[in-house]
């Protein structure tokens, strides 16, 4: 796709903005998994993309 990609002329930068966010998002089952771990089994949080 190249430099040109994000350009708003070629209707890609939603695209780019959509994947940004979604990559970059802290979902909230992975905080629950960690809490829920924690509680029953009394194990730290692994160091994840999401921590």
């Amino acid at each position: 796709m190249g430099a040109c990609s994000p350009a708003t002329s070629y209707g890609c930068d939603r695209y780019w903005r959509n994947l940004q966010t979604f990559t970059l998002h802290d979902p909230v089952d992975y905080k629950l998994r960690d809490v829920d771990n924690w509680v029953l089994n009394r194990e730290f949080p692994i160091v994840t993309q999401y921590s």
